[in-house]
């Protein structure tokens, strides 16, 4: 019997210099780049090719490129690979809009247009704070102890659970290092790390970027998936089209839950993980999110693309 196959795509932060070099010399994937320009901008080549370390880490830029990777990835993998059949998908993050495409719940060129409303909401959020945000990854035996432990200081709270033992806290940088502090002072069996990020994505910081979606979305068709996709949005598997809509928007503020996108997706049957990228990041979590033998996991590196 064929393993059920799910399809995996990472968040913001997988971004770096040079990532789509060996990309655009796959033309399958220039394709869908040439689909992508226009809403994600003349830029986009250079995004892929030359731009610095430092303005490509920028929210407005990481999120125009790193959607962009992950469409013409996965699209020219399928078109290397006519038979293959997609079960379900699951996006880390901004990686859901991908993984709609994936779904055929998204047109290409629909998905860049959600993309860049949401990198320019997202990077104005970022502009307008007056003081310091951003993000501090945790890792614990058991992530669910770091949940409880955010009310020991005020000001931040869980902006993504990634697997059983790793996520993320958002709120302001001085919140963040008092957290971070006080682990050390207490001998907290944890790792604090911060991240170089503008904002604490998926906390209530991102909330006016809401109704810049919203308005978006108004005027982009998402259909029924063809596949179930798992949203860490909810946790779940959606498949109604509003829903989905509804949870785009609620997805700025809320605590993105891969974990349980991730084990629904294993419950629903789903064995066979893949992640096509640069940089696999998501199918290298899965030892941490799923009991083992109970599923096999396939990293596709661009270039390996052809491979059959």
């Amino acid at each position: 019997m064929n393993e059920k196959i799910c399809a995996l795509f990472a968040g913001q932060s997988v971004q770096e210099t040079g990532m789509g070099i060996e990309l655009l010399r796959i033309p399958a994937a220039r394709a869908i780049i040439e689909r992508l320009k226009p809403s994600l901008g003349a830029d986009l080549e250079t995004l892929l090719t030359t731009m610095p370390e430092e303005p490509l880490a920028l929210t407005f830029n990481a999120q125009r490129a790193i959607h962009a990777s992950h469409v013409a990835h996965w699209l020219a993998y399928k078109a290397a690979h006519p038979t293959l059949k997609l079960d379900g998908a699951i996006g880390h993050s901004m990686g859901v809009v991908a993984a709609l495409v994936a779904a055929g719940a998204l047109t290409v060129e629909d998905s860049g247009r959600f993309i860049a409303s949401r990198a320019r909401a997202f990077s104005d959020c970022c502009k307008d704070f007056t003081e310091p945000m951003g993000l501090a990854a945790v890792s614990s035996d058991d992530f669910g102890e770091v949940v409880e432990s955010i009310n020991e200081v005020r000001g931040i709270s869980v902006a993504l659970w990634n697997t059983a033992g790793r996520g993320t806290l958002g709120g302001t940088m001085a919140a963040l290092q008092a957290y971070a502090a006080k682990a050390r002072a207490e001998d907290w069996p944890v790792k604090v790390t911060l991240l170089k990020v503008e904002g604490p994505y998926h906390t209530a910081a991102f909330a006016p970027a809401q109704a810049t979606l919203a308005a978006a979305l108004q005027t982009i068709e998402v259909k029924a998936p063809s596949v179930p996709v798992f949203m860490g949005t909810s946790g779940k598997v959606e498949t109604d089209p509003v829903r989905i809509k509804e949870l785009l928007v609620v997805q700025t503020v809320a605590c993105e839950r891969h974990l349980d996108a991730v084990r629904a997706a294993s419950t629903a049957g789903c064995r066979k993980f893949i992640e096509v990228s640069f940089k696999p990041q998501p199918v290298t979590w899965l030892s941490d999110q799923l009991e083992a033998g109970s599923y096999t996991s396939v990293a596709v590196a661009t270039a390996d693309i052809a491979a059959p």
